[in-house]
């Protein structure tokens, strides 16, 4: 009987557990880590809505398939060895079923057998919680310039 009940609370707090607006953040960081494409995919909007910018200016990905396809060819091109998290700052709308976040992140990368250190990317995004499941919309990621652009 106390097998049973046991198991029983298992179960009923296995399903209790949500995924939280930072969890899946550190999970879309955990898949650049491990170059794993699935657990990305696990993270994402899979809609054609859905726009994201990288650091280059030609990065613009329009929908899901463009950018999994982008975020392959990453993956194939260098072995994150670190990610470093700071100024991390996330913020909820009124009803908790909307996110959006944004952190500075350096990354430690090797890449042609050599590591390179790339500091200070800047990158923000919206989540939204669908069917209880929070999921990123639209993301954003840019490298600071020194000065301003344009003087005021």
């Amino acid at each position: 009987m106390k097998k049973v009940l046991f198991f029983s609370l298992a179960i009923i707090s296995f399903q209790g557990f949500s995924e939280t607006a930072e969890d899946l953040v550190s999970k879309m960081w955990a898949s650049f880590k491990d170059s794993d494409l699935e657990m990305f995919s696990e993270t994402m909007s899979k809609t054609s809505t859905m726009v994201t910018f990288g650091t280059d200016a030609s990065e613009r990905w329009e929908g899901w398939d463009a950018l999994k396809a982008s975020v392959k060819i990453q993956f194939d091109a260098f072995d994150v060895q670190n990610i470093n998290r700071s100024e991390k700052v996330i913020n909820y709308n009124s009803n908790k079923d909307v996110a959006w976040f944004s952190e500075v992140v350096d990354w430690e990368v090797l890449t042609g057998g050599e590591k390179t250190l790339i500091e200070g990317i800047r990158f923000t995004g919206v989540m939204e919680k669908i069917n209880g499941e929070w999921l990123i919309v639209q993301f954003h990621s840019s490298v600071g310039v020194a000065g301003q652009v344009l003087e005021y």
